[in-house]
């Protein structure tokens, strides 16, 4: 009797042993995991971290003081319309962006029409055409530029332009829309106006990365005109 008890506890000990192996091996497994997913995540966040917007160039797209007008002067009207700039960048780092991750901010020290200097958008767009006179009259008020959302430098104007990833490496444009009034977009009395009486400053930030700041000064209200 004492020896099958005794071969029973031998038993019980190498079951209870192996049991502690297994959760041994189990522990270690998860352990190395979540380690390993940690260590991408971080990696994720790192490829984010040195993500940014670098700008090539920014110049004057449309000049429209009036509103609903052609004019390029603020002659006989309110000095309302459309005050657009177009940019054209590229993304630094080694991470895809997303157009809905990167936003810009204009500032400046305007005082005449506007009630709040400055305003905010994405690179995402608003999905509603600015309903300037000359977008409707040269016939890009539908194109995605137009919509504000980011576009490819080579046909920025065409209306399958639009960029649904933004990629290192790649030429991309969009529309900085400073100012628009009178055009009920929710932005009225808000932004800044193309002007020669004072720079803009510009804010570009990417969710979890870099920020971009740039000083923006226009000698002439001409479209075209550089002004970065």
């Amino acid at each position: 009797m004492s020896d099958e008890r005794g071969s029973i506890g031998i038993g019980a000990m190498i079951v209870f042993i192996a049991l502690i192996l297994v959760a041994a091996i189990a522990s270690t497994i998860i352990i190395r995991t979540v380690e390993d997913l940690s260590a991408k995540s971080s990696g994720i966040i790192d490829d984010r971290m040195n993500s940014k917007i670098s700008i090539e160039s920014i110049q004057i797209f449309l000049y429209n003081p009036c509103w609903q007008s052609s004019s390029v002067t603020e002659d006989g009207c309110n000095p309302w319309g459309h005050h657009e700039l177009i940019m054209f960048f590229t993304v630094d780092g080694d991470h895809d962006l997303n157009p809905s991750e990167v936003y810009y901010t204009v500032s400046c020290e305007e005082t005449r029409t506007v009630i709040f200097p400055y305003r905010s958008d994405s690179f995402d767009g608003t999905g509603k055409g600015q309903d300037s006179r000359p977008s409707i009259n040269e016939g890009y008020r539908t194109t995605p530029f137009n919509e504000g959302y980011a576009v490819y430098a080579d046909n920025y104007l065409d209306n399958d332009a639009r960029a649904t990833l933004l990629e290192p490496g790649v030429d991309y444009a969009i529309m900085l829309a400073l100012y628009d009034n009178k055009n009920n977009f929710g932005i009225d009395n808000e932004g800044c106006r193309i002007s020669l009486d004072y720079d803009i400053n510009l804010v570009i930030y990417v969710e979890g990365g870099m920020e971009t700041y740039a000083l923006l000064s226009c000698g002439s209200t001409i479209r075209g005109e550089m002004c970065y």
